[in-house]
């Protein structure tokens, strides 16, 4: 542990570096069809400055703005969307290493047991089936956090809480929680207020009167899918135990231990003997509130849902662990315990295959080689038309280029669905939907002249077939709309 404690921060940043930009080549070539709607996003702003997916089409789909807004700037310098995400990955990761060790340090424990959090967080098999959307970057993010309550840092604090807001807008339960419960916040509070209004604020104004929604679409796309058949975000890690029960039950153990730290903790904090923890306290929590607060909102169990909770109660694992090492003589059999942690992770991610087809825990039909090859194929056939997604529309969207619309690509679809979000809700959620959607303008829907469909089975042209290793095979069908 000698070697670790006198560690500087440029060797610990050459470190998270080169272990980034590893896992970012191991994974890069399974990503997520939602990952390739960011991406596709980015490209259209690049190629012709319009926020959408498809030619000529704007759209209001993407749930984090900020991802796409770096991934776009990071394009124009490094030409490619997929690389401009690799860039993200790895200062990402430098920032989640140095957020958590700057925080230990500023509370009087061990630095290194902030790097041993990051490792821990950034090989988490969930949070790596999630490269390409916003996770990556909230990570990073809720580091930045946490040095901000650890080291009464408002400016810092008030940045990160705006830069969070338009990272994904549910991230703010973590900033109502320090909030909360961290009243030295308060002190200066114009400063944090300041900065947040700044940061955030420009682009919800902006998408307010643009796009007639300060908030992504995807907010009443989800909410209206409430569930996959029995399964919601309540009982969906049931769902994604049965699908991939290794992965999946390697993903929780640290946030299983998260929650276990937290008891632990708050009693201590209690008892006078760790307040020097109380920001990680903090951050569990908010994790904790964040899952609590999807239970509420009746979505579907996408699996990256669950990641803010596993990322916050991960790091209040790190608390523990670091508290507990600045009181021990003995500091290696503190490490052991992030070790034991950390090996199944790497298990499991060298066991996906090197590099990475798919990702351990997905719920798509098909690979991203599958839509990559027939998303190619579908834009050489219908060049110009409009064609219709299959479900999923990511990745095809990225290969074909093409104008391949549902409500996400297209936002015709969507005034419906506006109107039926606001008929389910209660007054209270109707009258915010209202207020929201005060600048919404309906459009008509394309006129389609191709449909692409899905279907139970392997297709009689194997080249149309989809699958994964999580589900059964499947093919699409691409047919004239009309004879």
């Amino acid at each position: 542990m000698a070697g670790l404690r006198r560690s500087r921060p440029w060797s610990v940043v050459a470190g998270a570096v080169v272990l980034a930009c590893a896992v970012f080549w191991l994974v890069r070539e399974g990503l997520l069809d939602d990952s390739y709607i960011t991406l596709s996003y980015a490209r259209s702003v690049v190629e012709q400055g319009v926020w959408g997916m498809i030619p000529g089409e704007v759209a209001n789909s993407a749930t984090s703005p900020g991802n796409v807004l770096v991934l776009a700037l990071l394009t124009l310098l490094v030409g490619s969307p997929v690389w401009a995400l690799g860039v993200v990955f790895v200062a990402s990761a430098v920032v989640l290493v140095l957020g958590l060790r700057r925080s230990a340090l500023d509370r009087g424990l061990p630095g290194w047991t902030g790097v041993m959090t990051a490792v821990l967080v950034g090989l988490n098999p969930l949070l790596l089936s999630t490269v390409g959307l916003e996770m990556t970057l909230a990570a990073a993010l809720l580091a930045v956090l946490l040095a901000s309550a650890s080291g009464s840092r408002p400016w810092l604090f008030g940045v990160t809480a705006g830069a969070m807001a338009l990272t994904r807008l549910d991230l703010v339960v973590f900033v109502v929680t320090a909030l909360v419960l961290c009243p030295g916040l308060w002190r200066g509070w114009w400063k944090w207020f300041v900065a947040v209004g700044a940061v955030a604020g420009p682009w919800f104004a902006f998408s307010w009167f643009y796009f007639g929604s300060a908030v992504p679409d995807t907010m009443v796309i989800k909410q209206l899918q409430a569930s996959w058949g029995e399964y919601s975000f309540d009982n969906g890690l049931g769902m994604l135990h049965e699908l991939a029960p290794r992965p999946t039950l390697v993903a929780l153990l640290p946030a299983v231990c998260g929650v276990g730290s937290l008891l632990v903790l708050a009693c201590a904090n209690i008892a006078g003997r760790a307040h020097r923890a109380w920001p990680w306290v903090v951050l569990g929590l908010g994790g904790v509130a964040h899952y609590l607060v999807y239970m509420r909102l009746d979505v579907p169990p996408y699996h990256w849902y669950y990641a803010p909770s596993l990322i916050g109660t991960t790091i209040a694992f790190g608390g523990l662990l670091g508290l507990v090492a600045a009181r021990m003589r003995r500091r290696a059999l503190v490490a052991l315990a992030g070790v034991v942690l950390v090996v199944p992770s790497v298990w499991v991610a060298v066991g996906q295959g090197v590099p990475w087809r798919t990702v351990p825990i997905e719920t798509n039909w098909g690979s991203a080689a599958d839509y990559a090859r027939i998303g190619t194929e579908v834009g050489r056939r219908v060049g110009e038309a409009t064609v219709t997604s299959p479900g999923e529309l990511g990745t095809l969207v990225y290969f074909c280029r093409c104008r391949m619309v549902d409500g996400f690509s297209d936002r015709g679809y969507l005034g419906p669905e506006i109107a039926e979000r606001i008929d389910r809700a209660g007054p209270l959620t109707a009258a915010l939907l209202r207020v929201n959607y005060h600048h919404f303008v309906p459009t008509e829907p394309r006129e389609i002249d191709y449909l692409l469909r899905v279907a139970e089975g392997p297709g009689p042209d194997p080249f149309w077939t989809i699958s994964t290793p999580l589900g059964p095979p499947m093919h699409l069908t691409l047919e004239a709309a009309k004879p």
